[in-house]
């Protein structure tokens, strides 16, 4: 399947599925598929799988071309990735990151306020800032994909401005002290949705990274086999 296959279609999913919530929830009353139990929560821990199982595919093939132990090999970076999106997945699934935020405030004996019950929001920002620290940290790595970095350009710049928008929809304080108006209730529930709908778009543009990195590789290879075919006749 080519790229522009393959993102046409990543993203016609999206924009069906956060279409499909909006419709129900907005114009039929309909249960709101935003939440928890929603399929916008398991389309997006599926996402954060297929993301997982390309990096670790870009693994095995970068693996594959290079030599010598496996611990010193840069590649194992894809690896770190791979694991890296299982969590991920997990935590959409398992909302880890607000269980973290309540154990935090059970083992510090914190009192919960409007400050305190955004370390939750804080735990998806770190997240963002320790993947940014591991493609610097193995950038030398990346350097053969410098065409796909606008990708991850689009899929950081969308998760921040979705952390962003969960720490202003965490609780409706900020809401109110920033607007006068009886609509809050309303703009709040649609900036939630906005902020979920970010989430899963941020996700398309990885997964479109990592997908056009897998292809890139997988083409190396082959010339790389093809070369040395040829030079054996």
């Amino acid at each position: 399947m080519t790229l522009r296959l393959a993102s046409f279609l990543i993203l016609f999913w999206n924009s069906l599925a956060v279409s499909t919530a909006l419709v129900i929830y907005h114009v039929y009353d309909g249960k709101d598929h935003f939440g928890e139990s929603g399929f916008i929560t398991l389309l997006s821990t599926f996402q954060l799988l297929a993301i997982a199982w390309l990096s670790d595919k870009i693994f095995q093939a970068r693996t594959a071309q290079r030599k010598g132990s496996l611990w010193r090999n840069k590649s194992i970076v894809w690896q770190i990735i791979s694991l890296g999106f299982v969590f991920l997945a997990a935590d959409e699934f398992l909302s880890i990151h607000e269980v973290t935020d309540l154990f935090i405030h059970d083992i510090f004996n914190l009192q919960e306020t409007g400050l305190t019950d955004r370390i939750d929001d804080l735990i998806v920002a770190l997240y963002g800032v320790v993947g940014i620290g591991v493609l610097v940290a193995y950038r030398d790595e990346l350097k053969p994909y410098k065409k796909v970095f606008p990708l991850f350009t689009y899929g950081f710049l969308l998760l921040f401005i979705m952390v962003g928008l969960d720490t202003l929809t965490n609780e409706k304080d900020l809401l109110k002290a920033l607007l006068n108006s009886n609509q809050i209730d309303t703009i709040y529930t649609w900036l939630i949705h906005l902020e979920d709908s970010l989430k899963i778009f941020a996700e398309a543009y990885f997964m479109m990274a990592f997908y056009a990195i897998l292809k890139q590789t997988k083409h190396i290879q082959a010339k790389s086999g093809r070369q040395q075919l040829a030079s054996q006749l």
